[in-house]
């Protein structure tokens, strides 16, 4: 199983369009037994945002990164832990409140379009935390550059539930927002960023 450039680009694509086309930009998913590994294994994807946002928060811990990105090990292994068990975190809440969504292809095609989404999500984060890491901006409007983002992350959270689920997707899209954000702070307590 291997990720070839022209799936990863539509499968990010994809996700994207799902804030403007709603369930229709599924198609655009591999939505297969494959997809859904493949959506796992595009996690690597999200190595440079990785970085970026690695860069930030060392400078928020008071870590200079003229010393070298990786000379702190676990706050390596923090950001990265962090970043993936954010995305990983609503569709195992899920999980665990309804077991039988577990065998439902509209789960199977959440997961698929969370992963990709949650990719999407990191690069968008990345923006605002490389211009705070290479000095372009004070902590104050950084923050307030990642609150901007932040919302376009939770409206396209937001759309991926609304059309993974259907008709009924109106009325989950809403709580799974509002539950990303508590496990996305959870998680960034968890781990002792910011």
């Amino acid at each position: 199983m291997r990720l070839a450039a022209e799936d990863v680009a539509r499968s990010l694509r994809g996700s994207w369009h799902l804030m403007t086309r709603g369930a229709e930009a599924l198609r655009e998913l591999d939505l297969s037994r494959d997809g859904f590994w493949r959506s796992f294994l595009a996690f690597a994807l999200m190595l440079p945002a990785t970085v970026t946002i690695l860069a930030a928060v060392r400078l928020t811990a008071g870590l200079p990164n003229s010393a070298g990105l990786f000379t702190a090990p676990w706050l390596v292994l923090s950001v990265i832990g962090a970043l993936c068990l954010a995305i990983l975190a609503v569709p195992a809440l899920l999980l665990a409140l309804r077991p039988e969504l577990g065998q439902a292809s509209r789960f199977t095609s959440f997961v698929i379009a969370w992963n990709w989404a949650g990719i999407v999500s990191a690069s968008l984060m990345a923006v605002p935390a490389a211009v705070y890491a290479l000095g372009w901006a004070p902590p104050a409007l950084a923050l307030m550059q990642s609150t901007f983002f932040a919302a376009i992350v939770l409206r396209l959270r937001y759309c991926v539930a609304r059309a993974a689920f259907g008709p009924e997707g109106r009325g989950i899209a809403l709580p799974l927002v509002v539950a990303s954000v508590v496990l996305d702070y959870g998680v960034i307590r968890l781990f002792g960023l910011f």
